[in-house]
């Protein structure tokens, strides 16, 4: 069955970062052979077969259930070196695939971490901020990007309005395709733009300064705040090697907001700067800030 093929075919890509055929938009006779063919055969077949039988009943739900609880899906991503030659692409799943998320997940992992998500499903498209530079690319300098208020700027990524003339820059950064045109697969880049959108994009330091704020205002010390932010961010609890890093950035960063507490107001987004927990604050979100730009919190393991 061609047409349960292709979707299982691309609901495997998304979910382990490579398909079985690698080319998702040819199934003839000039595309490639798939890598499991019994494997692509019996999850179509499943896929289209109606419940009463056994099947999945044309379910999407149903097919990435089974999936995701399969031992292939499930194994870790860890590198071992005696299959470095024998399966550089892991061609025969002897490992998960380690990769970036797509575009629009970047922008929500950072809105969930910081408490700012708004998971309101459904509705109109809306628009996140756009600096004024990129908004007077607009054809004839005539584009009007009205910014989204009460709370629609923190809805999922794959509500953002999108303009034809000036899409919105993130989603372009980290290779979202051009709406005008199908797309079967997403490419995945790895630039240094990238890391400079996450340091710098409004956004991005909005939501490192809400977690940071956030963990600030937890009845605790230190230790489990530092603890805290990292394991929002990573769903995991530091090394000790990583505690102590983050510790001595933390003292560095309260060491050069003790002379700048203008600054720190301004990071900690304060009004006044003589306020005795300003430099806290600030530390905690410029220690957030670097949190949020691992590779490890924008990469499926």
């Amino acid at each position: 069955p061609l047409t349960a093929r292709v979707a299982v075919n691309h609901t495997w890509k998304n979910l382990f970062g490579r398909a079985l055929v690698a080319t998702l938009n040819d199934f003839g006779t000039r595309g490639d052979m798939p890598t499991h063919p019994e494997l692509l055969n019996w999850l179509a077949v499943k896929f289209s077969s109606p419940a009463a039988l056994g099947g999945f009943g044309w379910s999407r739900k149903a097919l990435v259930k089974s999936i995701v609880t399969s031992a292939s899906y499930r194994q870790s991503s860890y590198t071992r070196p005696e299959l470095e030659q024998r399966d550089p692409t892991n061609q025969w799943l002897a490992r998960q695939n380690r990769f970036r998320l797509e575009a629009e997940t970047v922008r929500d992992i950072y809105l969930a971490a910081s408490g700012l998500l708004n998971v309101a499903i459904g509705g109109p498209s809306f628009r996140p901020p756009l600096p004024p530079d990129i908004a007077a690319l607009g054809y004839a300098s005539n584009l009007k990007w009205e910014q989204s208020q009460g709370g629609n700027q923190y809805r999922r990524g794959m509500y953002i309005f999108f303009q034809r003339t000036v899409p919105y820059p993130m989603l372009m950064t980290f290779d979202a395709p051009d709406s005008n045109t199908t797309c079967t697969g997403r490419e995945r880049s790895n630039t240094p733009l990238q890391a400079l959108t996450l340091l710098n994009d409004p956004v991005f330091f909005e939501c490192a300064q809400a977690l940071g704020l956030r963990v600030a205002q937890e009845p605790s010390g230190l230790e489990e705040k530092i603890q805290r932010a990292f394991r929002i961010c990573l769903s995991r609890d530091p090394n000790e090697a990583e505690m102590n890093r983050l510790r001595r950035l933390h003292a560095g960063h309260v060491a050069q907001l003790n002379e700048r507490r203008v600054d720190a107001a301004l990071i900690a987004g304060q009004e006044k700067s003589d306020a005795p927990e300003v430099v806290e604050k600030a530390a905690l979100v410029a220690l957030s800030r670097v949190i949020m730009n691992l590779d490890e919190f924008v990469t499926r393991e």
